[in-house]
């Protein structure tokens, strides 16, 4: 019991942690990609690719982009790395701790036939892989052709969806793919965003000269990880959100959010360029209705008098034998010390009162009981909802 306890605690520490670092992380990205694209390129002085002029807190500020280095170093000198350090760093534990240390409950799918150990060690290669493939990619000369470059990433992670959700549960699918965006982030920030400011930096110390080109290879990187941010925003909020994940195609529910959270930040880097598209907006919500009427609940109230006749106290049996041993003031199920988001389930009263998260979670999404560990049959969700949109 302590165990579970401490456990809890060590969850909402790193949870904490790896918010808060994300915050700062993304934050530096989206005003050093905004302040790039405000930059003022007219009217400098000759070793100024840029100024800008900003009101922020009841100060001015003054900015200037060298285009290459300035003649001497002030200190200190500003780095921006710790954030994206921690920010990864806190995720892969939470990741260990929630997903790895319980993998048969939360990692696997429940008709899975590899062992938790095999499913920790898929999940791990999936984040050396895709950064590898990412990264030759990079040094490639597709690189410089950024629809076909965009396009084979994107398919690239389309497999790797695919792949895992025959292996994983639903929502562990979503935190994967994250997961293995976020990998990608980090390291382009450890091997080559952070190694080309150091030569910059040892450049201007030591007065040497040094190639423009190395510069635009950390910039390229740097603009990618803007345009992942918003992914990986959104994987790390979907766990909140089973009717997104859960389903047969989940995989493609999460391609297809990805692809419209990637215009989104597309519009934007656009906009700060004075280069937006309203086509770009148009696409951008046609979509956003398309996916949502895809994924509208398609059962109706029921109408048929001959219809089976669905009691509380039939529901209540159902729901004693697949819901309670978690959602109870006594949980009997180990994992839990309390019930899960508060919802008890072990009196008729309770089961009235909850019935809506019942319909959405253990109906409509499916996503309850989770991975479905007491094998819920769907006779018994078809008994549920008619219980449900029958009162």
């Amino acid at each position: 019991m302590m165990q579970i306890y401490l456990m809890d605690w060590l969850s909402l520490v790193l949870k904490l942690l790896h918010i808060i670092a994300g915050i700062a992380w993304i934050g530096a990205s989206f005003y050093f990609n905004w302040l790039e694209n405000k930059l003022d390129r007219l009217n400098n002085r000759d070793e100024i690719a840029g100024n800008l002029w900003a009101v922020h807190g009841g100060g001015f500020y003054h900015l200037e982009k060298y285009k290459k280095y300035p003649q001497t170093l002030p200190e200190p000198l500003h780095w921006f790395k710790w954030e994206a350090y921690v920010t990864w760093l806190s995720g892969i534990s939470l990741l260990s701790v929630i997903y790895y240390f319980n993998a048969s409950t939360y990692l696997l799918a429940s008709n899975s036939s590899i062992s938790a150990l095999y499913g920790v060690g898929l999940s791990l290669l999936g984040l050396i892989l895709f950064w590898l493939i990412y990264d030759l990619l990079c040094k490639s000369k597709l690189v410089t052709k950024s629809a076909i470059f965009l396009a084979i990433i994107f398919i690239v992670i389309a497999f790797f969806a695919y792949f895992y959700s025959n292996i994983f549960n639903p929502k562990a699918v979503y935190m994967q793919i994250g997961s293995m965006i976020g990998t990608v982030m980090v390291a382009n920030v450890f091997f080559v965003i952070i190694p080309v400011q150091k030569k910059l930096v040892d450049a201007c110390e030591n007065s040497t000269e040094v190639s423009l080109e190395l510069g635009k290879i950390g910039y390229l990187r740097s603009r990618h990880n803007n345009y992942f941010t918003l992914p990986v925003l959104f994987m790390m909020i979907s766990g909140h959100y089973p009717s997104i994940y859960s389903g047969d195609y989940g995989w493609l529910i999460l391609m297809a959010v990805i692809g419209i959270l990637v215009m989104i930040r597309h519009y934007f880097n656009l906009r700060g360029v004075g280069k937006a598209k309203n086509s770009l907006i148009a696409i951008i919500v046609l979509s956003t209705f398309a996916l949502i009427y895809a994924l509208a609940p398609t059962h109706s109230k029921v109408q048929d008098q001959n219809q089976e006749i669905v009691t509380v106290e039939q529901a209540q049996v159902i729901i004693e034998k697949h819901c309670v041993s978690c959602h109870a003031a006594n949980p009997t199920n180990m994992a839990f010390t309390v019930a899960p988001n508060g919802i008890m389930l072990d009196t008729t009263k309770k089961i009235i009162a909850h019935k809506t998260q019942i319909y959405q979670q253990a109906v409509l999404s499916k996503a309850m009981p989770l991975v479905n560990s007491t094998n819920m049959t769907d006779d018994e969700r078809e008994k549920l909802r008619i219980w449900i949109e029958a009162d």
